[in-house]
C-alpha cells in the first residue's frame, strides 16, 4: 500500500513540475490542460519547486518542518526521494529546465491512507473471524463424519464379553483407511481367537497325557498295599511303576517339546533302519498293520545318524500310526534309500489325502484337517513329529493328490 502511494505521488509531483517550469514552452491549450489536470489530483499547496539555492519559487505550500536541506540535498543526489511523517507523506524530484535545476516535492495527506488501512484491518478481522467461525463449524461437521466409524467401532468393542469377543467387527460406508483397520482388528482377533484355542487344546491334552499314567501309578499302588506280596510280586510292581513314570515322563518331554519349553536333549550316533524297524514292529504288534518295506542303501554308514534316538523314533511313529488311520489301516509302503549322498525315507499310504486348502496348517499344533472328522485324534502327532525333525535338521515334505498322502523325510 506504501509503495502505490508513493508511485502515485511521483505522477502528481511530475505533473506539478510541468505545470510550474514548462510554462513558457506550452501554448494556451496545453497549459489549462495541464492546469486542469493538476486542479483535478492535486492541491497547489500542497507542491513546493526550490531552486539552486533551496530557495521556493513556486508552489503555495507554506513552510514544512519536514522539508529540510538535507532532504533537498538527498533528491539533488538521487535524483528523487521519499520521506514519510505522521501526517503526509512525500516525493520529490530533481527537474532540469532551460531556467536552472530545480527540485520539485509534493505532499499528501495520510488521513484517506489511514482511513483505508483502518477499513482494510476491519476487513481482515471480519475474514479471520469468520473464517475461524466456519473452519469450527466445517471441523465439526467434517469431524463427525470422520469419527463417526471410529465411534461405531469403539461402540462395538465396548459390547464385547468373554462370550462373543470372537465376533468380527462390521462398519458399512467407511473410507478405506478405518475399513484397514477394521480388517485388521478382525484378522488379529481371530488370530487370538485360535491361540485361545490352541491353548485350550493343549490343557486338555496335559489334562489327559498325565491322568492316565497317574491314574495307573495311584491304582498300582493302591492294590498293592491292599495285602502282602511276596519279593517277587513287588518286583513286578517296582517294574510297572518305573514304566508309568517313564511314560509320565515322555510325556512331560513331549508336551515341553510342543511348548518349546525344551530344545536341549541327549543326541548320539543311532542307525535309522533300526529305528524304522521298531516303528514297523509296533505297528504289526498293535494295529495288525499291513506295511510293504523296501530298504535300498548300499552302504551302512549312510543309515548312521547323530540324533536322539526315541524323539526320532517317536516322530516317526506318528507318521506311521497316521498313515494307518487315515487309511483304516490298507497297505502302507515304506521306503528308505540313498540318493545324491543323502538318506531319505518315505512313507506312503492311500486313505483320505490332504485338502489342499489345509497345507499351509498340518504342521500347526492340535490342526485337524476338514476330512478327518471321522477319525479321532487331537491333531498333535505331525506337529510334534515337525517340531523333532526341524530338531534334527531333517527335511520333511509332504504331499497328496487327494487320495493317499505321502511324507518324505530327508535326512
Amino acid at each position: 500500500m506504501v509503495h502505490t502511494q508513493f508511485r502515485d505521488l511521483q505522477n502528481k509531483t511530475l505533473l506539478a513540475a510541468v505545470f510550474y517550469l514548462e510554462a513558457d514552452e506550452q501554448s494556451h491549450p496545453e497549459r489549462e490542460s495541464v492546469k486542469n489536470q493538476l486542479q483535478k489530483t492535486i492541491s497547489r499547496t500542497s507542491i513546493a519547486v526550490y531552486d539552486s539555492l533551496d530557495r521556493q519559487t513556486a508552489g503555495e505550500m507554506t513552510a514544512d518542518n519536514y522539508i529540510s536541506h538535507e532532504f533537498i540535498h538527498m533528491i539533488r543526489d538521487q535524483q528523487k526521494g521519499n520521506l514519510t511523517s505522521s501526517d503526509h507523506f512525500y516525493h520529490g524530484i530533481f527537474y532540469k529546465d532551460n531556467e536552472g535545476d530545480f527540485v520539485v516535492i509534493t505532499r499528501e495527506w495520510k488521513g484517506n491512507f489511514n482511513t483505508q488501512m483502518t477499513s482494510l484491518l476491519y476487513i481482515l478481522i471480519a475474514v479471520f473471524l469468520f473464517g475461524i467461525l466456519l473452519i469450527y463449524i466445517l471441523s465439526q461437521f467434517l469431524g463427525k463424519i470422520a469419527y463417526d466409524p471410529i465411534l461405531k467401532i469403539m461402540k462395538q468393542i465396548k459390547d464385547r464379553d468373554e462370550k462373543n469377543f470372537q465376533q468380527p467387527l462390521t462398519l458399512h460406508k467407511s473410507y478405506a483407511e478405518i475399513t484397514a483397520l477394521v480388517e485388521t482388528y478382525n484378522l488379529f482377533i481371530a488370530r487370538l481367537a485360535q491361540t485361545f484355542t490352541i491353548q485350550k487344546n493343549f490343557v486338555d491334552y496335559i489334562s489327559h497325557e498325565l491322568r492316565t499314567p497317574i491314574t495307573a501309578i495311584l491304582g498300582t499302588l493302591e492294590v498293592t498295599s491292599n495285602k502282602q506280596r511276596t519279593i517277587e510280586e513287588y518286583n513286578m510292581v517296582i517294574l510297572q511303576l518305573r514304566q508309568y513314570t517313564a511314560d509320565l515322563e515322555t510325556s512331560l518331554d513331549n508336551m515341553m517339546l510342543l511348548s518349546g519349553a525344551k530344545t536341549n536333549f541327549e543326541f548320539r550316533q543311532v542307525r535309522i533302519d533300526e529305528i524304522v524297524w521298531k516303528v514297523i514292529e509296533d505297528a504289526y504288534i498293535y494295529h495288525k498293520a499291513n506295511i510293504q518295506v523296501k530298504f535300498d542303501v548300499a552302504d551302512p554308514k549312510t543309515l548312521q545318524f547323530y540324533g536322539n534316538e526315541h524323539l526320532l523314533e517317536s516322530a516317526i511313529k506318528n507318521i506311521v500310526e497316521n498313515a494307518i488311520k487315515y487309511s483304516n489301516n490298507q497297505p502302507i509302503h515304506i521306503y528308505l534309500y540313498a540318493e545324491d549322498s543323502q538318506l531319505k525315507l518315505c512313507i506312503k499310504d492311500t486313505g483320505i489325502g490332504i485338502p489342499p486348502s489345509d497345507f499351509n496348517n498340518i504342521t500347526q499344533n492340535f490342526f485337524r484337517g476338514a476330512n478327518t472328522g471321522n477319525f479321532q485324534g487331537k491333531g498333535i502327532g505331525l506337529s510334534m513329529s515337525h517340531v523333532i525333525f526341524t530338531l534334527h535338521q531333517i527335511k520333511m515334505d509332504i504331499s497328496s493328490s487327494g487320495r493317499g498322502t505321502t511324507v518324505e523325510l530327508t535326512i
